[in-house]
């Protein structure tokens, strides 16, 4: 599946439009969360947004296409966002993984989008489809910026040259386990992401940081 930004609406009617599509996507989000996405119903959705289920049916044509429309409503806007921080000329690696990573920190995992990861993590492998499209639209971008930072560093000299598979996974590992900490054992072990995201960060720049001497 093909990356798909959706334009800004322009008048009022398309505003008007726009905002009855964000607060179904919003009651979706509620429905979803609440029963997981295989036990959600249009019927619950259209009941949690105090709508007919036909009018859901006027913006989204399946549940599919509702759960497509909500990663598009609250992830992608993300992922441009944080492109932009990205592109701020004279920054360097270690700056722009550090904006990278905080990034993700706030606007995920402390946020009602950590629900959106949790749905993937939890469902994905029931609906492939779904995941794939999560892929597509979120995690490649994702890993790509990640890969051009670390690529940005060795050539500069601010990271060493390592060879293997899965780097850009290991980057994104801490914050993965963060959020899945929060959905199922913060209640019993609360955890600080401002010190966690610390020490993360650490490991990881400690880790690709070129040591004097090396190549």
């Amino acid at each position: 599946m093909s990356q798909i930004v959706e334009p800004a609406p322009s008048t009022r009617r398309e505003q008007q439009k726009a905002a009855k599509r964000l607060a179904l996507i919003d009651a979706a989000l509620a429905v979803f969360s609440r029963v997981g996405y295989a036990a959600a119903k249009i019927d619950d959705v259209a009941e949690e947004a105090g709508v007919s289920k036909g009018t859901v049916y006027l913006y989204f044509e399946s549940k599919e296409a509702l759960f497509e429309g909500m990663v598009k409503a609250k992830m992608v806007p993300m992922i441009d966002d944080v492109a932009e921080i990205l592109g701020k000329p004279n920054a360097t690696a270690i700056e722009r993984l550090r904006a990278h990573l905080t990034f993700f920190y706030t606007k995920i995992l402390d946020d009602e989008r950590r629900q959106i990861m949790r749905l993937i993590l939890s469902e994905g492998p029931n609906f492939p489809d779904l995941a794939e499209f999560y892929y597509n639209n979120v995690l490649s971008r994702g890993h790509a910026m990640v890969n051009a930072i670390i690529q940005q560093g060795v050539e500069s000299g601010e990271f060493r040259k390592m060879e293997g598979h899965g780097l850009m996974q290991n980057v994104a590992a801490g914050a993965l386990i963060a959020g899945i900490w929060k959905q199922v054992f913060d209640p019993f072990q609360p955890l600080d992401l401002d010190a966690y995201f610390e020490t993360h960060i650490d490991l990881i720049l400690n880790g690709l940081r070129a040591q004097p001497g090396q190549d």
